[in-house]
């Protein structure tokens, strides 16, 4: 029993996995370490109704994504839902995204 012991300890820390950074990507910081993010935002600054903007981060198919969203009254669109690397997700719906949080909106942002 006692040479038993020693082998079961070995095999429980080589098959513990890190893991994946809480904020997602493995990044500390999505929306300052991920460049396409970082430009989407900027994009969104210069926009005229950037004040209706924000981005979530979430979670499909149990991986990070992320969505640029708007609480505009009178705009239409269709949220993407984007992989950690800015690809879309085809056949993705926001709704299919669990885990969402806001991880940026403008200061002058009218959305709850």
């Amino acid at each position: 029993m006692i040479r038993i012991f020693p082998i079961l300890i070995l095999v429980f820390l080589f098959s513990c996995q890190e893991s994946e950074n809480p904020n997602g990507c493995n990044v500390a910081n999505p929306t300052e370490d991920l460049p396409w993010l970082k430009e989407g935002i900027k994009n969104t600054m210069e926009l005229n109704l950037v004040d209706y903007f924000y981005l979530v981060q979430g979670t499909y198919k149990g991986a990070t994504v992320f969505s640029f969203l708007n609480c505009c009254p009178f705009c239409r669109s269709v949220p993407q839902i984007l992989d950690c690397e800015g690809k879309v997700i085809t056949n993705a719906s926001i709704m299919d995204v669990t885990n969402q949080k806001v991880i940026w909106r403008p200061t002058t942002s009218v959305c709850n």
